[in-house]
């Protein structure tokens, strides 16, 4: 989901806002994860201790686009989210915007999924790599806060790991979801630096292939591409994609940023610094309905990260909220024209827009889709 150490010509970059460092942004996330998790509220309880399942309900809003949503994905700071840029309830914003009276949603019809089992995990992660999850100085390095290595590996496993396992069943709710009614979104999501062996850039899951290998083993779909507009390039998908046949991934990503060396896909669209929304807008229009003929999949993962803004800290990108916007619809309705399903999952975003953003797309997405899917 999000980038390395910010490059100090990220800094030096005067033509944008004022740039702050990763470290600070995760630092502040992890220490607000810490305090959530002496003052869980009731809800947030109910959710991180729900135990996993291996089945989800079939989708039970009729027509309408199915979203999966738990107040468990957040890793909260109550008050201390102020402190730095990164939004540590970003999804519980965008959840009540779409769920409040004047929303186009209402609670009761958001899927709220259990969290990910370690039979799920293991379909692509090796036991080693698992394991070691235990040990507080691995979960340091991962998630890049060195104060993590002096805290118990329990606290971060629930604090921070366990939204985590929530969100990424979230992920797979929604692909199988898609392969039902056509679209699905999950408000959540989206760990595309973990790999098979390690996790990096705050990703410990490998969210997507997790699902896409498990459906695949159920023989739900044989083909599957991974369409990845977070600005950092997905290394982890990538990775991991290569290991697997018939999983592909197109990935357009801002090259000048996080991660160091970038790694082989099979289709990477690098955009320069300070790539404006009209440029990506072209590039993305004329290439990604190339690639849907070019792989034909069963089923297309969207990781659609927000900071593509030029509000984001952690990316020098310049699209506006509207142009994310454009970029979320155009995906989604190029992707169904063709009558290919499609499983939305949210990505990175440090920046101010970044709820509103999001919330702005889902919502042209169920005014467009809902009542058309199934």
């Amino acid at each position: 989901m999000e980038s390395e150490a910010n490059d100090s010509n990220l800094a030096n970059d005067k033509s944008k806002a004022p740039k702050v460092s990763r470290r600070t942004v995760l630092t502040g996330l992890v220490l607000g994860g810490v305090c959530a998790g002496l003052l869980l509220e009731d809800a947030d309880c109910q959710d991180l201790l729900a135990p996993s399942r291996e089945t989800e309900d079939k989708p039970k809003n009729g027509s309408k686009v199915p979203l999966f949503y738990s107040k468990g994905y957040n890793i909260s700071a109550f008050g201390l989210e102020h402190l730095h840029p990164f939004d540590g309830r970003k999804y519980q914003k965008i959840y009540e915007a779409l769920t409040n009276p004047k929303g186009p949603r209402r609670p009761s019809s958001v899927e709220r999924p259990a969290a990910l089992s370690e039979a799920a995990l293991l379909k692509v992660h090796s036991k080693e790599y698992l394991d070691s999850l235990g040990d507080s100085r691995v979960l340091s390095r991962i998630l890049e806060v060195g104060i993590l290595a002096k805290l118990p590996a329990g606290v971060i496993d629930w604090r921070i790991l366990k939204p985590m396992r929530l969100a990424a069943r979230g992920t797979m709710a929604a692909c199988r979801a898609a392969l039902q009614m056509g679209l699905a979104i999950n408000i959540g999501g989206g760990y595309h630096h973990a790999d098979k062996d390690q996790g990096g850039g705050f990703c410990v899951y490998c969210d997507i292939p997790i699902a896409i290998k498990t459906l695949r083993q159920e023989g739900l779909l044989k083909t599957a591409l991974i369409v990845d507009t977070d600005a950092h390039q997905g290394n982890g998908f990538a990775n991991v994609a290569r290991g697997e046949s018939q999983l592909f991934v197109l990935d357009y990503f801002d090259e000048s940023i996080y991660p160091h060396p970038k790694v082989k896909e099979d289709w990477s669209i690098p955009f320069p610094r300070n790539t404006d929304g009209r440029t990506y807008l072209s590039e993305l229009k004329s290439t990604l309905p190339v690639a849907l003929e070019k792989y034909k999949p069963d089923l297309v993962a969207y990781n659609a990260g927000s900071d593509v803004l030029d509000s984001d800290p952690l990316s020098t990108f310049r699209l506006k909220v509207e142009e994310m916007n454009e970029r979320d619809l155009f995906v989604v309705e190029t992707t169904r024209r063709m009558n290919i399903p499609l499983a939305m999952v949210l990505a990175g975003g440090y920046g101010k827009d970044s709820a509103i953003a999001h919330t702005k797309s889902i919502e042209s997405i169920l005014a467009r889709f809902d009542g058309q899917t199934g």
